[in-house]
């Protein structure tokens, strides 16, 4: 028997599920470390903007300090993010 090779239509397909494989793997990758940098900056967001607000002034020279809140363990506590799009939208009159 012989062995045959595989035809240029066979290859071409094979190669393009194969990039697509690997577009939707990078897509879910991207999507998966967009939901962790959500959650950290959730539970870190006070000190997060306290440390701006400290580089501000200090980039504008100007030696204020700003308060920052320490983190409880309340903040550490799992949470969902069922509220994260509140008043995202809303207009305030």
């Amino acid at each position: 028997m012989k062995a045959t090779s595989p035809t240029p239509a066979t290859t071409k397909k094979k190669t393009k599920k194969q990039k697509g494989q690997g577009l939707i793997e990078y897509l879910i990758l991207v999507a998966l470390m967009g939901v962790a940098t959500i959650g950290v900056i959730r539970v870190l967001n006070q000190t997060i903007k306290s440390r701006f607000a400290s580089a501000v002034y200090a980039l504008q020279g100007k030696p204020k300090k700003v308060k920052t809140d320490s983190l409880k363990e309340q903040d550490y506590k799992k949470s969902d993010l069922s509220n994260f799009m509140n008043g995202a939208a809303s207009k305030k009159k």
